[in-house]
C-alpha cells in the first residue's frame, strides 16, 4: 500500500491510500480502477481487507479520507468537525479531488466507485456535475432520501450550536443518532453496533485511534444539510448512459431500514438517467458490511454484479417515515403513536435518567408528528426542539452521572470483594452503601447479634454508625480524610476519604468513604497493603510498590536493584507518589503511610 497526503487550497491535506495492481496482472487485464469510501465512524485506513479483495482480481484500488475523518485534519479543521458555513461544500470538493486523482488514467467503463454512508452522499453530489464519473456505481447502505430524517437532524444540530457552540464535541448528538438508528435492534451492547452483528468489529472501530470520533454539532448540521442536497438534483441533470447502480445493505440495516427505504432511492436512481439499477441484501449484516469482506465477500458479489452474473433480486415493500415511527412507537411505548402535549415530552425527558430509551422516543415521535402533518414545518420543528432542550440537556446529564455512579460502583464493589480485609463502601453521612463479607463477620465480632437475616441487615448500619459514633469525640478527621477507629482502646479498623470518590460524594447517597475493619493476625498482607494505597493516593501499581519499599527502610538503589530498573525511573515513580500524597520527603512519606492503613494494617 502507498500513501500520500494531497494538499488542499482550502482546507487540511487529504490522506490517500493506493493498492496498486501488480504490473503483471495489468497487463493482461488492463487497468480497472475502483476508489473505496468510507463512512462517519470509519476511514480508508480499515478497508484493508476490501481493497485486497479487489486487487486479487486485478483492480488498482484508491481510498482517501474526507477532512474531518481519519487522518485528513489539521489544527483548523480537527475531526469529527466541519465548518459550520461550508462544511459540506468543501468536503464535496474533497471528494471530487480524490476520485479525480483515482481514476487520472482510467477510461469511464473501467472506472468503479464503492462508497458507503456519507461518502455515498458526497458522491451524489459529484455526480450532478459530473455525468460520466464512472461505468458502475455502488452505494453501501446510504442515508435514504427521506426529507423528515434529515430535516429533523439539521434542527436538532442547530439547536444544539446556540446551547453548546459549534466547534465543540457534542456527546449528545452521537447518543441520540445511533440509539435512533438502533432502535429496532434486539441485542444492542454499545451504540455503535448498528455497524455490524459481529463485536470484535465494533471493538475495533472504537479502538481504532483515527476512528468513532464525536463530531461537533457543526459536523452534523452539515452532513444533515448535505442530506437534503444530495437528493435534491438540479432538473435537467442527467448520468451519461450505461451507467450502472448498485445498492448493497444488510439484513439488520439502520440505514435502509431492512430495504423499505430501497424503493424510493431507486426510483431517484432511475430518474436521473442510471439505466440499470440493482440492489443486493446481504443477510446477516448491518451497516458497515464494508468492514467484513472475510465474512461476507462484499468484493465478490460486486465484481458479480459487474459481470452480470444471474442473481435473484428480492422485491422490498417500501415503508414510510410514519409507518416506521408508529412501528417503533408502539413497540417501545405504553402510550404508542399518539401525539404527547408539550408537558408529556418534557415528563419523558426526565423519565430517561433512569431509561434512555425515552429520549429515542421522543425522537420518533417528533418525527411521526411531522410527517403525519403532510407537509413538515421547518420553523415550527425548530421550536419545539428548542423549548424542550433545557431538560432534554439537564436529563442527559443527571443520566451520564447516574451512570457513571453506577459504573463506579461496580468496579469498587470488584476492589472490595478482592481484598483481604473487611472493607465497606460508605457515603457522606457515613450510611453503609456496601461491604464484603469479611466485613460483615469484623462487624459481627465487635457487636455480637442474634436475629434473622433481615434484622441483621438493617443493623449493619446501625452498628457502622455506632462504631463511628463512639470515635467521633476521641478521634477527629486527620488531614486528607483518614481517621483510626478504636473500641475498647485498641485498634480495629481505619476510615479513609480516596480522591476518587471526591466527586461522587458530593451526590446524594454517592460514595465517599472506605472503612477498613481488622483482619485476624498472621495473614500475608502485602497484596492488599498495595491494593489500599493504590486506591486511597490514585498511585500506579509501580508507584505503590515503591512507596512500600521507601517505608520498610529500603534505598532507592536497593530498590532500582531489586526491581531491575534504573534509580532514575525509581526517583521519578517516587516524585510523582510524592505529589499525589502530598508529601515532601521520604520521611514524611513514611511517617504519613505507617499513620494510615497501611501502617494500621503492618
Amino acid at each position: 500500500m502507498e500513501a500520500k497526503y494531497l494538499p488542499r487550497p482550502d482546507g487540511p491535506p487529504l490522506y490517500y491510500r493506493h493498492w496498486p495492481v501488480n504490473m503483471t496482472r495489468r497487463l493482461t487485464s488492463g487497468k480497472k480502477t475502483v476508489f473505496l469510501g468510507h463512512s462517519q465512524p470509519t476511514h480508508s485506513g480499515m478497508l484493508q481487507s476490501l481493497a485486497a479483495g479487489f486487487r486479487a482480481s486485478g483492480w488498482d484500488v484508491h481510498s482517501g479520507d474526507i477532512r474531518g475523518h481519519g487522518r485528513s485534519f489539521d489544527k483548523n479543521a480537527v475531526a469529527g468537525h466541519l465548518d459550520p458555513r461550508n462544511g459540506w461544500k468543501s468536503a464535496v470538493e474533497d471528494m471530487r479531488h480524490l476520485l479525480g486523482q483515482s481514476f487520472a488514467e482510467t477510461p469511464w467503463q473501467d472506472r468503479l466507485i464503492v462508497v458507503p454512508n456519507i461518502t455515498a452522499l458526497l458522491t451524489l453530489e459529484v455526480m450532478k456535475t459530473w455525468p460520466d464519473l464512472a461505468r458502475h456505481i455502488v452505494f453501501i447502505s446510504p442515508p435514504p432520501n427521506q426529507k423528515t430524517l434529515a430535516l429533523f437532524g439539521k434542527t436538532f444540530a442547530e439547536v444544539r450550536i446556540r446551547l453548546k457552540g459549534a466547534d465543540t464535541p457534542d456527546e449528545q448528538i452521537l447518543h441520540h443518532l445511533y440509539s435512533f438508528l438502533g432502535a429496532h435492534l434486539k441485542d444492542r451492547r454499545h451504540l455503535a453496533d448498528v455497524m455490524s452483528t459481529d463485536h470484535r468489529v465494533i471493538q475495533q472501530v472504537l479502538e481504532d485511534p483515527y476512528g468513532w470520533p464525536t463530531p461537533t454539532p457543526a459536523y452534523w448540521k452539515q452532513i444533515f444539510e448535505g442530506m437534503l442536497s444530495s437528493w435534491a438534483w438540479p432538473r435537467d441533470a442527467r448520468m451519461k448512459p450505461g451507467t450502472r447502480c448498485l445498492v448493497v445493505f444488510g439484513g439488520e440495516d439502520a440505514m435502509l431500514r431492512d430495504g423499505g427505504f430501497l424503493p424510493p432511492i431507486q426510483r431517484f436512481l432511475s430518474g436521473i438517467g442510471i439505466e440499470d439499477v440493482a440492489s443486493e441484501r446481504v443477510d446477516g449484516a448491518r451497516s458497515a458490511l464494508f468492514l467484513e469482506e472475510e465474512k461476507f465477500a462484499i468484493s465478490r458479489r460486486i465484481l458479480d454484479w459487474i459481470q452480470q452474473v444471474r442473481r435473484d433480486e428480492a422485491d422490498f415493500s417500501e415503508v414510510g417515515i410514519e409507518e416506521l415511527a408508529s412501528d417503533i412507537l408502539n413497540r417501545i411505548s405504553e402510550t404508542g403513536a399518539r401525539q404527547l402535549k408539550p408537558d408529556e415530552l418534557v415528563e419523558l425527558c426526565y423519565n430517561a435518567i433512569d431509561d434512555d430509551s425515552r429520549w429515542t422516543e421522543i425522537i420518533y415521535r417528533m418525527i411521526h408528528d411531522a410527517e403525519r402533518s403532510g407537509d413538515v414545518n421547518e420553523e415550527e420543528l425548530h421550536e419545539r426542539i428548542s423549548r424542550l432542550m433545557p431538560h432534554w440537556e439537564r436529563a442527559f446529564n443527571l443520566n451520564k452521572q447516574v451512570m457513571m455512579s453506577a459504573t463506579l460502583g461496580v468496579l469498587l464493589e470488584s476492589v472490595i470483594e478482592r481484598l483481604q480485609i473487611g472493607v465497606a463502601l460508605l457515603d457522606r453521612q457515613n450510611d453503609l452503601l456496601h461491604c464484603n463479607g469479611a466485613f460483615e463477620a469484623s462487624l459481627s465480632g465487635l457487636f455480637p447479634q442474634d436475629g434473622t437475616s433481615a434484622e441483621q441487615s438493617v443493623s449493619r448500619k446501625a452498628r457502622v454508625h455506632r462504631l463511628l459514633a463512639d470515635n467521633e469525640a476521641a478521634e477527629s478527621v486527620r488531614d486528607g480524610g483518614e481517621r483510626l477507629i478504636v473500641q475498647d482502646g485498641k485498634p480495629v479498623g481505619f476510615q479513609f476519604f480516596p480522591e476518587a470518590l471526591r466527586q461522587t460524594g458530593l451526590q446524594r447517597h454517592g460514595p465517599a468513604s472506605l472503612l477498613l475493619l481488622r483482619v485476624q493476625p498472621g495473614e500475608d498482607m502485602s497484596e492488599t497493603r498495595k491494593t489500599l494505597i493504590e486506591l486511597a493516593y490514585g498511585l500506579t501499581g509501580k508507584e505503590a510498590e515503591i512507596v512500600l519499599e521507601i517505608a520498610s527502610g529500603r534505598s532507592l538503589d536497593q530498590i532500582a536493584d531489586a526491581q531491575g530498573i534504573l534509580v532514575s525511573t525509581a526517583r521519578g515513580h517516587l516524585k510523582k507518589s510524592f505529589q499525589k500524597i502530598g508529601v515532601h520527603s521520604q520521611s514524611e512519606l513514611a511517617a504519613r503511610l505507617m499513620a494510615g492503613p497501611v501502617g494500621w494494617l503492618k
